[in-house]
């Protein structure tokens, strides 16, 4: 079993944006699956995520507090309230901005099907 005990945030901003919070729950070599990352996410009032760094990933994105706008290039802005769910597939980078308020997320990143489909058979391995 791991328990992660950090409590601090990286805060990431520049020129002047509003800050954008993220703590890693969870990496892939701490679970034993085609899982990336769980991340808690932290938007200030107005702040914006999109550059995620995480290249042939799936992402569920719950958001638990406040309101964000999600943006896709050639798609309308769509709300997103506290308790409702995005699911971004693998080619798809939406911006998503909190509104008035702070908004407050958990980032699931999955490996996407191609991916998985690449890498070798798993066992677990059971130690003395």
């Amino acid at each position: 079993m791991i328990v992660s005990t950090a409590s601090a945030h990286a805060v990431t901003g520049s020129d002047g944006a509003p800050p954008v919070s993220r703590r890693c729950l969870a990496r892939r070599g701490m679970m034993h699956s085609e899982c990336e990352a769980v991340d808690h996410v932290l938007l200030a009032p107005g702040a914006g995520a999109e550059e995620r760094g995480r290249s042939g990933t799936e992402e569920l994105w719950l958001l638990l507090s406040g309101e964000v706008t999600v943006a896709e290039d050639g798609a309308a802005p769509r709300s997103l309230r506290a308790g409702e769910v995005l699911l971004c597939p693998a080619d798809s980078r939406p911006r998503l901005t909190a509104g008035a308020g702070a908004a407050e997320l958990l980032q699931v990143s999955v490996l996407s099907g191609g991916r998985s489909a690449l890498l070798p058979a798993r066992r677990p391995e059971v130690g003395p």
